[in-house]
Parts: structure tokens; sequence; C-alpha cells
């Protein structure tokens, strides 16, 4: 075969996909942190099969409408940081193609891969080698080799053992790799999706389509309106009477769930911040009055406002909006208790797509609208939304955690009118908050040179490893041992879909153990993976 048409095209793409998918599993397998969150080759994939998605819905096959569709359907379908990058590949793909040319041989894919190279390291602020950037800067630099290659399966195949050799030479470019034993996923998935071009060229043409074109699964989610059992939402913030000793903020917490439900107490120095849906906002107001003088108040009928939603919303504008992604059911209903206008359920394993992340900041009726991707995963696919919204400000705040997040909505003033002042709050309460998550390993492994057994408890801070052990009570003091909270007051656990009273129980031991001076709170998150998450403020 010398060329590919449109109709070529198109079937070498699904080709790709149907690899992806045969190796999803494999692609994932290689993290090299040993945590059951791998989620490189199920992103690459549901990137992929956006583009598919694409591909189904034009009625003309020609080459230019082909790469068109390939490169709005992995843009809009992008997910995680491969997702983000290969998207960024078809880009350049698509972009050699222009709109005129018919057919693509051999030469023709020697350049796109050379255009791919230069748009995809554009994309990156900061282009590690190691990775998919690796294998597309070898094939560009190596270029010379395929000049002499008439037939496109000649060049297709050239590519391949050019990829399958840098892959190989990964663990070279990041040491990481070479300590855990794997290469880099990302770069591997590349290779298949090259396999899958070449398998065309050579005659292999029968593609699973019900495989290849099987919803991905959405990760967007928007938080139910519940029957309501409670009318009336209620926040304020108390200030400590100078003659107090403090708060009795569990006694407050205990009243609070008696009379209602989605409470969020935040304790920080003097003051006190309360929210709470219940039928009786006077009794609220009456008892944070004993804690202190209420300085601010807010009272909102929340029947009334779910009789609004379904009428026109109002064209006006608020002056601040929040997007932020969450992990699980519980930590989405502290975000919005916090003040944030959509949440998106995502995270490791559950990246949302670019096209998730716009549809949310879309949808809030804001003239500026800040974004917390709180995965450094999703970080690449919200500054890719953000660039194809128009019509408002978006602004990213690069957070790595939910728990930076909560820190940063803790800050949150609605009434704050320069944007610019609200983003260094955000970003300073971020940084500030010191986040912590337990799990456990799912296989054996080496890092920082020393060596994991499956099953031990691991802690990490962000995404660093600070201490693992058989015993629970062993990692997580060696953790505390790291870390300086003399200045801290607050302890907050979130927890997980894997949480249990036991393991609860010896955290809440070590933790008065070694941080007696830390208030300990604890709240349902819903998380899948990691069972424990711990902000420290």
């Amino acid at each position: 075969m010398e060329k590919f048409n449109g109709k070529l095209m198109k079937l070498a793409f699904e080709k790709a996909t149907e690899q992806l998918l045969l190796h999803e599993d494999e692609l994932n397998a290689l993290n090299v942190f040993p945590v059951p969150d791998g989620d490189t080759g199920s992103n690459m994939l549901a990137t992929m099969k956006e583009g598919c998605r694409y591909l189904e819905e034009i009625k003309r096959h020609d080459l230019p409408k082909v790469m068109e569709a390939i490169k709005n359907g992995t843009l809009m379908g992008a997910r995680g940081n491969s997702g983000v990058i290969l998207s960024q590949v078809f880009r350049g793909f698509a972009e050699y193609c222009g709109n005129s040319r018919k057919q693509l041989n051999g030469s023709d894919f020697v350049q796109m891969f050379k255009n791919a190279r230069n748009i995809a390291y554009s994309a990156v602020m900061k282009p590690v080698e190691g990775t998919i950037l690796t294998v597309l800067r070898r094939l560009d630099e190596r270029s010379e080799e395929a000049s002499e290659l008439k037939e496109l399966g000649a060049v297709l195949e050239w590519a391949c053992s050019v990829a399958e050799k840098t892959v190989g030479e990964t663990p070279k470019y990041l040491p990481i790799l070479k300590e855990a034993g794997v290469v880099d996923a990302g770069a591997k998935g590349l290779l298949y999706i090259l396999k899958g071009f070449l398998a065309i060229t050579r005659g292999d043409t029968e593609i699973n389509l019900e495989m290849v074109s099987a919803e991905s699964g959405e990760v967007t989610v928007e938080i139910s309106v519940e029957q309501l059992t409670y009318q009336y939402c209620t926040e304020l913030v108390v200030k400590r009477n100078p003659t107090a000793n403090g708060f009795d903020v569990n006694t407050l917490r205990a009243f609070l769930d008696e009379i209602g439900d989605s409470s969020v107490v935040v304790h920080d120095g003097d003051l006190l911040k309360v929210h709470v849906h219940t039928n009786h906002p006077g009794r609220v107001i009456e008892r944070a009055l004993t804690h202190g003088e209420i300085v601010k108040l807010k009272v909102d009928n929340m029947r009334i406002q779910h009789e609004h939603m379904v009428e026109p919303q109002s064209s006006k504008k608020k002056k601040m909006g929040i997007v932020a992604v969450s992990p699980g059911t519980g930590l989405s209903k502290v975000l919005k208790n916090l003040g944030v206008d959509k949440v998106i359920r995502g995270g490791q394993t559950m990246n949302p797509s670019t096209a998730d992340i716009k549809r949310a900041a879309d949808a809030v009726a804001a003239e500026n609208v800040f974004v917390f991707p709180n995965n450094p995963n999703i970080i690449l696919a919200a500054k890719q939304a953000s660039q194809s919204i128009q019509n408002k400000n978006v602004i990213i705040i690069p957070t790595q955690t939910v728990q930076e997040c909560i820190s940063a909505m803790m800050s949150f003033d609605p009434n704050e009118e320069k944007p610019e002042v609200l983003k260094k709050r955000f970003e300073d309460a971020a940084k500030y908050v010191i986040s912590l998550c337990i799990t456990r390993a799912v296989r054996d492994s080496k890092y920082n040179g020393s060596r994991i057994k499956k099953g031990e408890y691991m802690v990490l801070l962000k995404r660093k490893l600070m201490a693992h052990a058989n015993s629970l009570r062993s990692a997580l003091a060696k953790s505390l041992a790291l870390l300086n909270t003399k200045d801290r007051e607050v302890l907050t656990i979130f927890t997980g879909q894997e949480a249990n009273s036991i393991e609860l129980q010896v955290i809440e031991e070590v933790l008065k153990e070694r941080t007696p001076h830390l208030e300990i709170d604890i709240h349902e998150g819903g998380q899948p993976h990691y069972p424990y998450l711990i902000m420290i403020e």
C-alpha cells in the first residue's frame, strides 16, 4: 500500500484505537508508584475514542474532513497529560495535511512526525524527556533514514522500529522509571498507535467497530438536586469573644448534625466558619452567638432556588465563578458548600476531558471563572479547555490535590471585585495546606533506593512518597516526624470508599500521640484508591 486516502486514514485511526484498547490494562500498570491509580492507557484510549466518535459523524471521508474530525475529536476528548499531548500529535498531523491534500505517502508521514514534534513540545511548558515527546523527537531526528523508503508501509515499519527502541530507552531519560522497573506508559501507547497504522498497510482492515465505538465512560456529573429535607442554606462567620478560651467546635458540629445536614465547620484562628442545611436557621444563629460575634451571615431558601432552576437563567453574569474537579461525592458536597458553582467528578483513573472542563466553565454565568484541576494529570486539559473559551476570563489555579482546593475555597470572598486579588489568595491558601494521602501498594516496586512490597501502607505528600511500612501506625508516624506542624491547628481526614473503622482508629491514635495540638475533624469523602486524604492547616 503506497498511500492513505481519507477512508484509509479513518481505518488506520480506528485500528490504532483498537490497539490501545487491547493494551489498556498493560499501559495502566506501567506506573512508577505501585498504587492502584494508573490511568495513562485509559486516558489515551478515551482521547482516541472521542476522535472515533467525531469520525462517525462526518458524511464525507475525504482526507481534510477526516483529519479535521480527528483533530477536533482528540482535542475535546483529551484526558490527562498523555491525552493532551496525544491530541497535539494529531493536531500536528492535521495541520500538515491542510485543506487540499488528498492522499498521504511515506514522505508525508515523515513530515507529519516532524510537525507533530514541534506542536507537541510547544504545548508543554516544561517538556520532559523519556515520554511521548521523546518518541516524536527521535522520529524527527532519524527522519533521514526513511528518506529512501518509497512505500508507506516501509515508513511506518521504520517508525515502529524507532518508537520501540525509544520506548526501551525511556528509563535512561527518567531514572525513576528505571528504578521502578517500567518504561514510560505514554511512549508505549504511541508505539501501539503506530502499530495500528502499520497494520492497515499490511491489509489488516478488520476492526471491531463495536469495541472501538464503545462509551469511554463519562466522568462529569452534576450533583442532583435531591428532594429537599432541609429548606434553608445557612452560612455564617463568627469572631471569637476576646475573653473566651476558644471555640467548642465538636459540640457545635454535633448540634448542627442534629438539626440539619451538609454541615461544615472550619476553625481559622479567631474565626469560625459555619455552613449547614436546616429548617431552623434561627437556632443556628442563636447557637453561633454563644461562641462570639457574627460578622457575616447568609440564609438562602433552597426550595425557591430549586424552583428557579427550571426557569430560564438570567443573562446577568456574576463577577466570580468556580469550577472544581472532585474524586468523591462527599468531597463534592464540601466543595459545593464552600462556594464551588460546578463540580466535575474526576481524579485518578477518571480524568475529565478538555470538553468536560469546557462544558462546566461555559455553564457558569460569571465574567471570571476559576478552575481547580486538583490533580497534576488534569492541569494540561484544564489549560487546553481555557484556551477554547472566548466569552469569559478563565483562570487556572494549578492545584494538585483536592485538599489544596478546599483550603483555597476557605479563603473565597464572593464580593471580591478583582480576579487577580482572588487568584493570589487562592494560590497562597493552596500552597499553605499540607496534603497527605494514604493507600496501599498493589505490587512490589522500588523507589528512591527503597524496596516497597505489595500490600504495604504508603503515605504520600502530594505525589511524593514520604514513608511506607507493613504497619499503618509506623508509616503514618514516620511521615508525621518529617512534617513541621507546630503552627498548624486543624487536621481534617476525608475517608474514601475503602476506609474502615479499625484503620481510622489507628490513624486517630497516632495523630493524638504525635500531634496532640491538632484538632481532628473527619468527613466522608467517598474517593476511590486513596482510603484516607488528610489536610493540615
